[in-house]
């Protein structure tokens, strides 16, 4: 009786254990049996190294389906086909997109669906398609991870770059830049003390011009009113003197016009005299003799 009753044991315990590895793998593939499903297909471009048949498929992070089937795409073989199924009352629009995401630290990733709006249709079958097709893009780490080869080529590349600029003789070229720059510092030091000699003799120049400016301002206004006075007495000596220039003005005109006529004709005669002398000077002390042939009378 005691070996039955530990056979008996043995076996139940190893029924349970059988049916909780089987509910477990159950689990794990996320069996359907109490919801409908629709199938939808993504193509993802590049690897899809991580993902797992049952993995998971997530709407906003929210659980919604499985992935069913992964498969190279016969027609563009640098895509992969991935068909999920997702809940029936899932409703995906025709603006919503799928994208990988990583799941932890464990490097396995998930199929995550973003976007659709309200007002945009819901996502059918088009001509000559199986599923559905929920357009791709690239996700956050995908893109890090795309571009960090890129980047870090550059980066050697510029690495390269660097080294070969900074080579023997550019090195060379570069310390004896560096010293010359030392050198020049020396020489500016060394002539810094003239230079402020200079700068002060400058300051001392400058001021003595100002200084002189100043006086020469003071003499400009000093002749300035000077000539304003002279000024004022000739203004006051013309108007005490105005009815005698008048006077002179009205009389003494006749006068000056015959005393100016007088003067033109001599002149015109003292031009005529020495046009006279210039052409005969004996004229001045011998009478002029008539020329010709005597006619006696008869």
């Amino acid at each position: 009786m005691e070996t039955r009753a530990g056979y008996l044991i043995v076996g139940t315990f190893v029924l349970l254990l059988t049916t909780g590895i089987l509910a477990f793998f159950l689990w794990i593939a996320k069996m359907d049996f109490d919801y409908k499903v629709k199938y939808y297909t993504i193509y993802f471009p590049g690897s899809v190294t991580g993902l797992t048949l049952g993995g998971p498929v997530n709407y906003l992070g929210v659980p919604v389906g499985t992935v069913k089937n992964i498969k190279l795409d016969l027609d563009t073989p640098d895509r992969v086909n991935v068909l999920v199924g997702l809940k029936e009352n899932i409703s995906i629009r025709e603006d919503s997109f799928a994208s990988l995401e990583l799941q932890g630290l464990t490097g396995y990733k998930f199929v995550q669906i973003s976007g659709g709006s309200k007002d945009s249709p819901l996502l059918k079958a088009k001509k000559g398609e199986l599923y559905p097709v929920i357009p791709s893009r690239y996700s956050g780490v995908e893109e890090i991870m795309t571009t960090l080869p890129r980047m870090v080529n550059k980066f050697a590349n510029l690495i390269d770059r660097i080294n070969a600029t900074f080579n023997e003789a550019n090195r060379e070229r570069f310390s004896d830049a560096l010293k010359n720059v030392d050198i020049l510092a020396q020489n500016l030091a060394e002539s810094a003390g003239p230079l402020k000699d200079l700068i002060k003799d400058t300051r001392k120049a400058m001021n003595t011009f100002d200084t002189e400016l100043q006086h020469l301002g003071r003499s400009a206004d000093s002749a300035l009113l000077q000539v304003e006075g002279v000024a004022k007495d000739i203004h006051q000596l013309l108007k005490e003197n105005r009815i005698a220039i008048d006077s002179l003005t009205q009389t003494g005109s006749y006068e000056i016009i015959q005393t100016l006529n007088e003067t033109r004709e001599m002149v015109t005669t003292a031009r005529q005299f020495f046009e006279k002398l210039d052409e005969n000077p004996r004229s001045l002390f011998f009478d002029s003799q008539r020329k010709g042939v005597y006619v006696p009378r008869q």
